[in-house]
């Protein structure tokens, strides 16, 4: 855990109490920590096409380079969706968003600034995202996000989804409102923890 917010020496606060607790006490610990920590949010996972070969072929610094001026670019877009970038992980970003529909926008928003930044630059300096996007209860701290939702989002965004496409966990599909349902395609059952589930991609804007 990142950080030393409120909220993060908050969960360290209920972790060391949790941990000096009976088993028995250990439900009520937790239902208490996580009325205050934790709550409904859409979790965007994306990942950069091509990472490990361009960064082999261009150098880690080039990449940085290509990768920190799409961030740059990236941003307005991502808060005027109601979305922060909660943290950055190598060639990945991770983002909140307050609902499925304000995910499903900031998505939008993104590949158009990608577009722009791409846009007349050597294709060396072109990058493509790929996402993936989860909605539920999570556990939210200053610089990191909790929960099943996070874990399934980035399974479809590094592991599954092909440059530029946008797939969703069923809740977060379930989330959305109509106007962005009929947006929806069936992507196919995905594996996960033995159980398989649902997938959904997002049709590009026309």
């Amino acid at each position: 855990m990142r950080g030393g917010g409120p909220r993060t020496r908050r969960l360290r606060s209920i972790l060391r109490r949790r941990e000096r607790a009976t088993p028995e006490r250990r439900a009520a610990i937790d239902a208490r920590g996580l009325g205050v920590l934790a709550r409904p949010l859409a979790v965007v996972y994306t990942d950069t096409d091509d990472f490990t070969h361009r960064a082999a072929r261009d150098g880690i610094l080039h990449f940085l380079m290509c990768f920190d001026r799409a961030l740059r670019g990236l941003r307005p877009g991502i808060a005027q969706s109601g979305g922060r970038v909660v943290k950055v992980e190598a060639d990945s970003l991770m983002l909140a968003f307050p609902d499925a529909a304000a995910a499903c926008r900031g998505v939008d928003a993104m590949e158009r600034s990608l577009r722009r930044v791409n846009r007349g630059r050597p294709t060396s300096e072109q990058l493509a995202f790929s996402y993936g996007i989860g909605f539920g209860q999570v556990l939210e701290l200053e610089h990191d996000v909790f929960g099943l939702e996070v874990n399934l989002a980035s399974k479809l965004g590094e592991d599954l989804a092909r440059p530029g496409e946008v797939l969703l966990t069923p809740s977060a599909a379930e989330a959305l409102p109509a106007v962005l349902r009929r947006r929806l395609a069936p992507y196919g059952q995905v594996g996960f923890a033995g159980h398989p589930m649902p997938v959904q991609r997002l049709r590009p804007r026309r």
